[in-house]
């Protein structure tokens, strides 16, 4: 088969197309899938650049070469030998978090729980846009801040980012529970987040959101300090003072501090930070997530895309043999949507 890999961290110049490699063999609990279309997330960049690599690298079989990318849509070609729910020809689609599972690749092997039966009323590259995006904001919501469905009924929401592939699905999300939601975008994105329900529009080159909104129940920050200084205050800011109250952000110095300082010395480290700055916003909830594969999740998923509550957002397409030129476009940070993959047959 081939695949898109890297043997060294670094640029995208490192992504180098392999062919010859050998079809992966399921395990008894997993399934074989002719990956059909991926897509690019922002996580794919830092891990090229060797986020993670503590993590990473004790989870991989091998250091290098390493195939990226988690989003997958395809067929199945081959059932492990405990799989009973799923038969050859079937069309799916997920996410995976497995590091040996890389889905830029014509061929991977994905657990039976990180995997579903694809909405029939989508297509391959639309279906590769949405798993990533979805479960990092379920975990978000459901592992991490401890909030089910019904506790987000009607509550005034902000999402900070809302234009990118992960704003554009939670904004989605967040309207079929009858939330009231504002966002953070350009100009140039305010007809696309409308479109997709967001009742306040904050253009961030022109209006500071925190001198604009007040009284939220829940503040989703996408992008943190890395456009925004002190991002986490300016959000807390806006929320009513109370213990229901949540601060949920994906861009928190966990990683980086288990990268800096090993994990033996930087677990402990980085849960004195979480605690410390827990402390310090009480009584609003504090919640650091980070991406946590979930069968219930997708299965939501599905039923909300088939029932059209969730519509895919793509801002362009390649084919995966241009991933170098892919990375690049999501580099830029201004995109509406997803980057997604058309992967060729050979």
């Amino acid at each position: 088969m081939y695949a898109i890999t890297i043997s060294q961290y670094g640029d995208e110049s490192n992504l180098i197309r392999e062919d010859g490699i050998p079809i992966p063999e399921p395990k008894s609990n997993q399934v074989l899938i002719k990956v059909k279309a991926s897509s690019v997330n922002p996580i794919d960049l830092m891990k090229r650049k060797g986020y993670g690599k503590v993590i990473f690298e004790k989870q991989r079989k091998k250091t290098f070469p390493w195939i990226l990318g988690s989003d997958f849509s395809g067929s199945i070609e081959k059932v492990g030998s405990k799989v009973s729910n799923f038969n050859i020809g079937d069309q799916v689609w997920g996410c995976t978090s497995n590091a040996n599972s890389g889905t830029h690749s014509e061929y991977v092997c994905i657990d039976i729980d990180e995997v579903t039966i694809k909405p029939n009323n989508i297509s391959h590259l639309e279906a590769a846009s949405l798993p990533y995006v979805a479960l990092t904001t379920w975990s978000a919501l459901v592992r991490w801040s401890g909030l089910r469905p019904q506790d987000l009924n009607k509550k005034k929401v902000f999402i900070q980012g809302g234009a990118g592939g992960v704003g554009c699905f939670s904004i989605q999300l967040f309207k079929s529970m009858d939330c009231e939601v504002a966002v953070t975008c350009s100009k140039k994105n305010y007809d696309l987040v409308t479109s997709l329900g967001a009742d306040q529009v904050i253009d961030y080159n022109e209006d500071n959101f925190y001198e604009v909104l007040k009284d939220f129940d829940i503040a989703y920050d996408l992008l943190g300090d890395n456009v925004l200084e002190n991002s986490v205050d300016k959000c807390c800011s806006i929320l009513k003072p109370n213990s229901k109250s949540h601060y949920i952000t994906l861009t928190h110095p966990l990683v980086n501090t288990l990268d800096s300082k090993g994990l033996l010395l930087g677990a402990p480290h980085a849960y004195f930070l979480r605690q410390k700055q827990r402390k310090k916003y009480q009584p609003i909830n504090i919640n650091w997530s980070i991406y946590r594969p979930s069968l219930s999740g997708l299965e939501q998923l599905s039923y909300l895309v088939q029932e059209g509550s969730i519509k895919p957002v793509i801002d362009s397409v390649y084919s995966l043999n241009d991933l170098a030129a892919a990375h690049q476009k999501v580099s830029t940070g201004h995109i509406s949507g997803k980057v997604v993959l058309d992967h060729p047959e050979k």
